[in-house]
């Protein structure tokens, strides 16, 4: 890899990683111009799970995300979407079942970028356009609340509430063999977070209210014998949020503010021949505790997730390919409520796929299985999940 195409890339990857989030679409598709394709997860628990509305025997959401990259005039524009359809199913009887559900689409994100000084630094505006589904019901309010948990890890588990913006700077440096980059950024949220979800009472017409929030990303990258080892770090620091009942009047007892967050990935693609990919990852993250709106830290509601996976493509670097992947997740949880939302997990999964790379456009088919343990601290399972994955793209990223 040359110079300008190392120390651009690393901008890149520092670049998205400031504006955007775990949940956007484009985390669920491969790297790609253009790429869209449906994907199904669905969890089933052997013994309900205690919840305020019932006991939560399942949960499922279909979603289809979308992702189009294009360049024009030293501009990189990149715009994500999807919609999606989610269910709840609780017992609330002795046989009896109740369903609830949300549907619609996501907001749009929208980043655009810039090289500038020898492309060793980047500048990224990233807009959060609000075509999400914003005012919820009780059911709603209750499905997402299921639906949005960490231990579920959901294709989508947020849809939108209203118009957000990102503006940051990168800067990389390049060395003999590695580069490394540092980046800044300043955000008004845009999106539901867990602890803002578990305080939420599920009356008709929950309205978050994001504060801002600034992060600092540092990103490494180099060769490794025939591999590639890379790196990534970000930290969050928030401002105080609001939610608001439509039901009740507007309270200050329903500001909170987030404590800081710590997040780093490592991945270290093998490069071994035969084989179009093979990678190793590890990835750690710290919410530190909330503050409620007396600025009292509240107890529980810190905690730490840890996922590590190994994914590998069995193939040349054109036509058919076989996908294996396994993958393990542990997450603490916030003990302060017993919402799913809240939920301890652990869990194993196993991946299994084709992946089929022509000229110009690649395919994809995955199904990926786990098996965990829940606790919600009211409640403990075992759950099943099975997830199912296609997605259809352009194979190569638009320079």
């Amino acid at each position: 890899m040359t110079r300008a195409r190392r120390i651009s890339t690393m901008a890149g990857v520092i670049g998205v990683a400031l504006v955007s989030r775990r949940a956007d679409a484009q985390a669920l598709l491969p790297s790609a111009g253009w790429n869209a394709g449906p994907v199904i997860s669905a969890w089933y628990f052997s013994t309900p799970l205690k919840q305020s509305v019932g006991d939560l025997q399942a949960a499922a959401e279909v979603a289809l995300p979308f992702r189009v990259r294009f360049a024009s005039g030293g501009f990189s524009v990149d715009l994500t979407g999807a919609g999606a359809y989610g269910a709840a199913a609780l017992k609330t009887g002795t046989d009896d079942m109740h369903v609830i559900t949300i549907a619609g689409p996501t907001d749009l994100k929208l980043r655009v970028s810039r090289a500038l000084i020898d492309d060793a630094t980047l500048i990224t505006l990233g807009l959060n356009v609000p075509t999400g589904k914003v005012k919820l019901n009780s059911d709603e309010t209750n499905a997402l609340q299921i639906l949005a948990a960490p231990s579920l890890a959901m294709p989508l588990p947020s849809f939108g509430i209203g118009t957000g913006a990102t503006l940051g700077l990168v800067h990389a440096f390049q060395g003999d063999g590695w580069a490394f980059a540092l980046g800044a950024s300043g955000e008004k949220r845009s999106e539901y977070s867990p602890v803002a979800l578990a305080l939420q009472s599920g009356l008709s017409e929950t309205k978050l209210t994001p504060g801002f929030a600034a992060h600092v990303t540092a990103g490494y990258d180099r060769t490794l014998g025939e591999g590639r080892l890379s790196a990534l770090l970000i930290g969050d620091i928030y401002s105080k949020d609001q939610i608001h009942l439509a039901d009740l009047p507007t309270d200050t007892s329903n500001n909170y503010t987030l404590g800081p967050q710590l997040s780093g990935t490592v991945q270290y693609d093998f490069g071994a021949a035969g084989w179009r990919q093979s990678a190793f990852s590890i990835g750690a993250r710290l919410r530190t505790e909330y503050a409620n709106a007396a600025g009292t830290k509240v107890a529980g509601s810190s905690g730490e997730y840890l996922e590590a996976a190994i994914n590998a493509i069995r193939g040349g670097p054109e036509g058919a390919g076989f996908v294996i992947g396994a993958d393990a997740r542990l997450q603490s949880g916030l003990k302060f409520t017993t919402a799913m939302i809240g939920a301890a997990m652990s869990g194993v999964g196993l991946t299994l796929g084709l992946d089929h790379a022509g000229q110009s456009t690649s395919t994809r088919f995955t199904v990926h299985g786990m098996f965990g343990s829940f606790d919600t601290g009211a409640s403990k399972s075992t759950g099943m999940n099975i997830t199912l994955g296609l997605s259809i793209g352009a194979r190569r990223e638009a320079q």
